[in-house]
């Protein structure tokens, strides 16, 4: 869906339908690395990032195999509960074998989500790289750019803070088609302090937790080539020993 409003905002491309056999076979057609066969065009994407799709569309396949594994073990149990009713014999019933569904279910456990997040990611970071021609991405099926008319002075991402009684969990959401944060931290209103800037949605303030409450406030900037740019977001809480933890919002 497109947002008129965000600059970062892009198409669905025709060739993936946001569905697993479309980004799975996109991905094995560019062999792993999305180096466009024609041109021999790179985009510059890490490895890491790509395997990370793949590793999730594997998953994506095995939970697919697992929900028709729990179907058929549902159509199993209820014609078992049949044969235990009607059976015109006292011969022992067999329960139906469900190793294969807890193997996928192992196999599911621990994998990264967020697939069609990291298909996006991806696909913003091929449109914005100053090595793709139009023509990769015509192959990318990326039906229209940026609105660059959207004003940039107006972007602002959403943050998340959290003491949960030993330590603070951050979490942030930017724009799309923007990835880069910066957070910084303030201690009753004193001088901002420089707690994390990268990619990373997420961080962990383990600061140590103060006998009496103090106020802690949390700044997000959106950042772009090293600056930053659009409206901070900022989220103060209560941080105390002599606080619960249901008091430390602001």
């Amino acid at each position: 869906m497109r947002n008129s409003n965000n600059i970062g905002a892009f198409s669905v491309k025709k060739y993936i339908h946001k569905t697993w056999d479309g980004i799975f076979d996109f991905f094995n057609q560019y062999g792993g690395n999305l180096v466009n066969v024609q041109t021999k065009t790179d985009p510059g994407l890490a490895d890491a990032d790509i395997a990370n799709v793949k590793e999730t569309t594997a998953a994506y396949g095995q939970l697919n195999q697992a929900i028709d594994e729990v179907e058929k073990l549902l159509a199993a149990l209820r014609a078992l509960r049949i044969q235990l009713l009607t059976q015109p014999s006292m011969d022992p019933v067999r329960v139906p074998v469900i190793q294969y569904l807890v193997d996928l279910l192992a196999a599911i456990n621990g994998k990264r989500g967020g697939l069609l997040w990291q298909e996006d990611r991806l696909t913003d970071r091929i449109f914005r790289s100053p090595r793709c021609t139009q023509e990769d991405y015509e192959m990318l099926g990326i039906v229209y750019k940026p609105n660059t008319s959207a004003p940039i002075d107006n972007l602002i991402g959403k943050l998340y803070a959290v003491f949960d009684g030993g330590k603070v969990p951050i979490h942030w959401t930017l724009p799309r088609g923007y990835h880069n944060a910066r957070l910084t931290a303030s201690t009753n209103h004193g001088e901002w302090i420089l707690l994390y800037e990268g990619s990373e949605s997420h961080f962990i303030d383990e600061r140590p937790i103060p006998t009496i409450s103090e106020i802690r406030s949390y700044k997000l900037e959106i950042m772009e080539t090293g600056k930053p740019i659009g409206k901070p977001a900022i989220d103060k809480i209560l941080v105390g020993q002599d606080i619960s933890v249901e008091e430390t919002k602001l």
